[in-house]
């Protein structure tokens, strides 16, 4: 039985049928930031961040600390969330590139059922595809006008801020965080710049979860909020060194938010692996559609509705081209993790915004005067190994690469062989480790192991 199949006769089973069942089916409103890492909401841990409105919507659902995005930029990663497939098979790799016209996505049997549809803002998958939605907003404020277009029909609503993306600069937010309580990730300096740097990003969250309780409100008082799936999500990592842009977990792991009154447990927390793949699915899914066969993600919903701990045992990753070429791919289990850097003469660059950052500019700074970790150095080396290998429980800021470790070779090949899969199954274009069985064997990576 495969996959696909498995779904139709475990999930399709009694979840479709009883959400086909509804007098009316839910309507979706999805609150998506911009390069925002877990943990920085204050329901994640985060208490030096300001997010009432984000808090509150943790405690009336779930959150779920090990969502992981599929790329660790924009519109390559906001493309998987609309197809329900990695980027490099729906030939949305590069950034900026946008979604073909060939290309399916959940708009469509959304569309077909009933569905009202539509993007406030931050979309980035081209103008064209814009015009697949009932309707498109360019100010966040268009919430109300959007409500009112759907006309009591279901409907399903991205608010696509692009808060707390660069540039960045004073008064977005008041008061103003205090860079003296700011919470520094161990890959960046405690030096005073990254500290006001980081105090800028947690302002512009802050901003971002001010409009997020506006259009909750607007929810309540319509009467809606009882019928509407609310999921919160980053579209990628903070706009840090060594996090957006990277596969790195400051890269990939983003925050996420369920709420479904009455069906979504309530202020629960959930360890499941979900990928942002799994969105369109789910999204379908929840409509009382079976999602189609050819998205590669899986429906989370009975994750979502409490029925399973969990559907997925690994999540996949990949970058491509941002602003500089830097092919990579990842596999990541709940303890493991293995990188494939498939340009590794080339050293960490940085995307353009990062670079300019003050950030940024006092890593430099401090590797002059040798004020850096051996962690911090490793941005600076003058290449990269083809291949990390990472235990996250022993090791969770992924400074200790354990490639020629033989204490480590069972999960190297195990992780290996699931990548390779992948990237088979997916049509990758970059090389797989192995072939498949049976297969004659072409360029493959080096095996340090």
């Amino acid at each position: 039985m495969n996959r696909r199949t498995f779904l139709g006769t475990t999930l399709g089973g009694a979840a479709l049928s009883s959400l086909q069942a509804q007098d009316r089916p839910p309507n979706f409103l999805f609150l998506i930031s911009d390069d925002h890492s877990s943990p920085d909401l204050g329901c994640f841990g985060n208490d030096a961040v300001t997010t009432p409105n984000l808090d509150r919507l943790a405690a009336q659902g779930t959150k779920y600390t090990n969502c992981f995005v599929v790329s660790p930029q924009c519109s390559p990663n906001r493309s998987a969330i609309f197809t329900g497939s990695t980027p490099h098979s729906t030939s949305t790799s590069r950034l900026h590139t946008p979604m073909p016209a060939w290309e399916p996505t959940f708009l469509e049997p959304l569309t077909a059922k009933g569905y009202f549809t539509g993007a406030l803002r931050k979309v980035h998958q081209g103008d064209e595809f814009n015009k697949r939605l009932s309707f498109y907003g360019s100010d966040l404020s268009q919430y109300d006008k959007f409500l009112d277009a759907a006309a009591g029909k279901p409907f399903w609503l991205q608010m696509g801020f692009t808060d707390p993306h660069r540039p960045y600069r004073d008064g977005a937010f008041n008061p103003p965080h205090d860079p003296a309580k700011v919470k520094v990730p161990a890959f960046l300096p405690d030096s005073l710049e990254v500290r006001k740097d980081l105090a800028h990003y947690y302002d512009y969250i802050a901003r971002m979860d001010r409009v997020c309780g506006e259009v909750l409100a607007s929810l309540d008082r319509r009467g809606l909020a009882e019928n509407t799936l609310v999921i919160f999500t980053g579209d990628n990592g903070m706009p840090f060194p060594r996090a957006k842009g990277t596969c790195y977990d400051p890269g990939l792991r983003v925050p996420a938010i369920a709420r479904w009154p009455g069906r979504i447990a309530a202020g629960a927390s959930s360890k499941a692996l979900i990928s942002h793949m799994d969105l369109a699915p789910t999204w379908v899914h929840a409509a009382g559609i079976e999602p189609p066969s050819r998205m590669q993600g899986i429906s989370q919903l009975d994750v979502l509705l409490g029925r399973s701990t969990g559907k997925r045992t690994e999540i996949f990753a990949e970058r491509n081209w941002h602003d500089n070429f830097d092919p990579i791919r990842c596999v990541r289990t709940a303890r493991h993790k293995l990188i494939f850097n498939a340009a590794p003469h080339f050293p960490y660059r940085p995307a353009w915004d990062l670079e300019n950052s003050p950030s940024w500019k006092e890593l430099m700074r401090l590797r002059q005067n040798g004020g850096l970790s051996p962690g911090q150095m490793e941005m600076f080396a003058p290449s990269r190994p083809m291949q990390e290998l990472y235990d996250l429980q022993e090791d969770p800021h992924e400074f200790h690469n354990l490639m020629g470790d033989p204490r480590y070779r069972e999960v190297f090949e195990q992780l290996r062989s699931k990548l390779s899969e992948w990237m088979h199954n997916t049509r990758d274009f970059l090389p797989p480790a192995l072939p498949r069985p049976g297969e004659p064997p072409g360029r493959q990576w080096p095996v340090a192991l």
